[in-house]
């Protein structure tokens, strides 16, 4: 189940992505003959307006086809066909902004999904307080429950669940502790060994989990924090890109296909609406950024080429705009099979799609 929710949010995001090509095109003055979701044999069909609306039988993708261009998403190529209300007929600016709209929807919606998540409210402050204790942990042998409220460990008053953490810090499996923590107005104590963390055996732990505290906020506090934390998630994708380019991220472990996506994101999904939620906007963010990256097909290498056709005062020639989208072509191929073959070699391995951390 969780699966076919990761499916039908990524396909959603990419239903964005050509809705913003779609509506800025009309907007523009350009005709929108067909509006796709996949590609390969259409399963559905309905005319409404000048636009026929199809949903395909392969999810991988989606398409506004504009007149005068032919072909899907992002590899159009001119057909000839004239009349004012054609692609190629309009100016440089009008086309720039059809196609910069692809990714500005996605990061409109990812703004609008983070100011929902504030709204709902965003975990800011972890407490004393134990929510849930790990079975067969130290804590669990020890009798430590729910709604306990640790106040020492080790004699160390305790009045944060940071200090809680760092009075814990360098102790190791086997290693004894005294905790003392208030229940029902009155004060208990327990001690015993610490146990291996069963997902990373080289990490001591007690065995609890704290309450942690919400804070919500309103709409429009919530939608400039949202488009705070945007512009912060771009920034971070931008380092991201200048680690891989000078070796510091290992492009084996930070690629991943359709197929990766789909396994990270049912993971999450398993985790709670809010996790996934946050996940998509990620994604959103990252199609968006990825899209304008000067390379064709992708929507930065026609926006390099309108640039490029202001600046000389005339398009660039056609035979030149399909070698080097024949390279970008290639150049995306590449990257595609190389991470459904990471993703693969990963599923057959055994390792998870994300590094898990160290100790």
């Amino acid at each position: 189940m969780t699966i076919l929710i990761a499916i039908l949010g990524l396909i959603a995001l990419i239903v964005i992505h050509e809705l913003g090509h779609m509506l800025v095109a009309k907007a523009m003055g350009v005709r929108v003959p067909e509006f796709g979701i996949g590609f390969g044999p259409a399963l559905f069909k309905k005319k409404l307006g000048k636009t026929v609306y199809s949903f395909r039988i392969i999810l991988l993708g989606g398409f506004a086809k504009m007149a005068g261009m032919e072909g899907v998403a992002s590899v159009e190529k001119e057909t000839g066909e004239q009349g004012s209300d054609t692609y190629p007929a309009k100016p440089p600016w009008r086309r720039a902004l059809i196609i910069f709209a692809g990714p500005f929807a996605n990061l409109v919606a990812a703004v609008l999904i983070l100011a929902g998540i504030f709204m709902v409210g965003v975990p800011t402050e972890a407490t004393t307080e134990i929510e849930e204790v790990i079975p067969d942990s130290m804590a669990a042998e020890a009798g430590v429950r729910g709604g306990d409220q640790i106040t020492s460990v080790n004699g160390e008053d305790i009045e944060s669940w940071n200090q809680f953490q760092a009075a814990l810090e360098g102790q190791q499996s086997g290693d004894e502790v005294e905790l003392a923590v208030l229940r029902g107005g009155e004060q208990r104590e327990f001690s015993g060994e610490l146990a291996a963390d069963p997902q990373d055996p080289g990490r001591a732990i007690v065995g609890v989990r704290p309450v942690v505290e919400y804070t919500s906020y309103g709409p429009l506090e919530a939608l400039w924090l949202g488009v705070l934390r945007t512009v912060e998630i771009i920034g971070l994708f931008g380092w991201f890109l200048g680690q891989l380019v000078t070796g510091g991220i290992s492009f084996y472990d930070s690629v991943s296909s359709p197929i990766g996506v789909v396994g990270v994101s049912s993971d999450i999904a398993s985790q709670g609406a809010q996790s996934f939620a946050q996940l998509l906007a990620l994604i959103s963010i990252n199609l968006a950024v990825f899209n304008l990256l000067p390379i064709l097909p992708l929507d930065g290498g026609h926006l390099f080429f309108i640039a490029a056709e202001k600046v000389l005062g005339r398009p660039v020639s056609a035979e030149t705009v399909g070698k080097i989208a024949a390279f970008g072509i290639a150049l995306i191929l590449m990257l595609f099979v190389f991470a459904t073959y990471a993703d693969l070699s990963k599923i057959f391995t055994g390792q998870p799609f994300i590094p898990e951390k160290g100790p």
